[in-house]
């Protein structure tokens, strides 16, 4: 629980950004080299009433990795852990707790109270310390472990946050604060689960319009707006997966106009997500069929078409 000073009326919105997208299905060297010097920041802003004095705002703590994936063999207790580094010239202290958490179709996370889902890990993971306090430019090794004496036949994830204890303002007078969270996806699985998935749906949609910066006159025609390709993509397997692909516009004659790439996404295991790609504006005119191409990691590629008339 957040406790907000007396001298704040209000706290913005939570704003999580995207963490580690997973690197399940990406080779260990890229994994590593998207992750170094990577921390995917939440902020809550504590705002103070009447003249504000702020700080420059930046975290203190490195996390790394921000995804780790556990394989349960079946042996009594399994461990691995993640890294905290105190980039700063100052101690920092910092709370470690667990959420739950799931993904909504368009791929934006949704971080919910522990044990709410029912898809979470429980009592089998274990996170230990609760607390740290690391001093400047050292780091500090939070590990994760797994009981196994309970059969485990799914795959389980949860989220464990750090967050940086605000340190007491050296400025008098009201004050603009910031404290740092950020998240590391955990995820526990027992070996040989499905990989597997499917396209369910293509449609053609108009992709959201921007607020234009200064109006147009009366006179001047309307731009037709720009189209996208919507691909529900289903998870059917038993393990998160990480897919990319590319479309292909095809003409009547199945020559190839033009190739289009599809770029990485994450989805839970039963879950499904809607992945939108843009059509090129320059696409000449004509009929075309659009083939969406998918890998997933498994042993197939997936496909799905639509035809799609280019004006």
């Amino acid at each position: 629980m957040l406790l907000v000073p007396t001298a704040c009326r209000s706290f913005s919105p939570l704003l999580l950004r995207n963490l580690m997208q997973n690197s399940g299905s990406r080779s260990p060297a890229r994994a590593g080299a998207e992750r170094r010097g990577r921390v995917r920041r939440t902020v809550l802003a504590l705002c103070a009433v009447g003249a504000v004095v702020s700080r420059p705002a930046a975290a203190q703590l490195l996390v790394d990795p921000l995804e780790v994936s556990i394989l349960e063999p079946g042996t009594d207790r399994v461990a691995a852990s993640f890294s905290l580094t105190n980039t700063s010239d100052a101690a920092v202290q910092a709370t470690i707790s667990r959420s739950d958490w799931d993904r909504v179709e368009n791929g934006d996370n949704r971080f919910l109270p522990a044990g709410s889902t029912g898809k979470s890990c429980g009592q089998m993971l274990t996170v230990s310390p609760l607390s740290v306090r690391i001093e400047p430019h050292t780091s500090r090794v939070v590990r994760l472990g797994v009981q196994t004496n309970a059969a485990l036949s799914r795959e389980c994830w949860d989220i464990v946050f750090i967050e940086e204890v605000p340190q007491r303002a050296a400025t008098k007078g009201n004050s603009l604060q910031y404290i740092f969270r950020t998240g590391v996806k955990v995820y526990v699985a027992p070996p040989g689960l499905p990989r597997d998935g499917a396209i369910e749906n293509m449609e053609i949609v108009d992709a959201p319009t921007k607020p234009a910066a200064t109006a147009r006159p009366a006179s001047t025609a309307a731009i037709p707006a720009k189209k996208q390709v919507a691909i529900r993509f289903h998870n059917t397997g038993g393990t998160h997966l990480v897919a990319k692909g590319h479309l292909e516009f095809r003409r009547i004659d199945n020559s190839l106009a033009r190739e289009v790439p599809i770029e990485e996404f994450p989805t839970l295991p039963g879950a499904t997500r809607r992945v939108l790609v843009d059509i090129p504006a320059d696409l000449p005119a004509g009929d075309y069929v659009v083939l969406a191409l998918i890998d997933f990691g498994g042993t197939e590629l997936v496909a799905g078409q639509i035809d799609y008339q280019a004006k």
